[in-house]
């Protein structure tokens, strides 16, 4: 009876520590489950995101190819054309901080 009794222990004690370090591992395995969750999560907003602005990319470029009014005034407004004989002035882009005080300026 002794030798069985010291075998249930044994069992029993076995039984404890695979228990425990089951939960263990099981406790990893759902932390670590829950922090790819939460990353697909935000990489599925940044795709979304993505979307968005490539439809608008595409939207932009439809546009320009189809509207010869529309070329015209983003060739104006990003690449300083102008019309023939027409003037254009350019100037200088200024931070307002530093015309006020020129201590101020852009230093390094």
């Amino acid at each position: 009876m002794d030798s069985k009794k010291a075998l249930m222990a044994v069992v029993t004690v076995l039984g404890v520590i695979a228990s425990a370090y089951l939960f263990l591992q099981g406790k990893i395995a759902f932390e670590e489950y829950s922090h790819w969750k939460s990353r697909e999560a935000v990489l599925e907003k940044e795709i979304e995101q993505l979307r968005k602005e490539a439809k608008h990319h595409r939207e932009f470029l439809d546009r320009l190819r189809r509207d010869p009014d529309y070329q015209d005034a983003v060739a104006r407004k990003e690449l300083g054309y102008g019309k023939p004989k027409e003037r254009l002035y350019r100037f200088p882009k200024t931070n307002v901080s530093s015309e006020l005080n020129p201590e101020i300026g852009d230093k390094p």
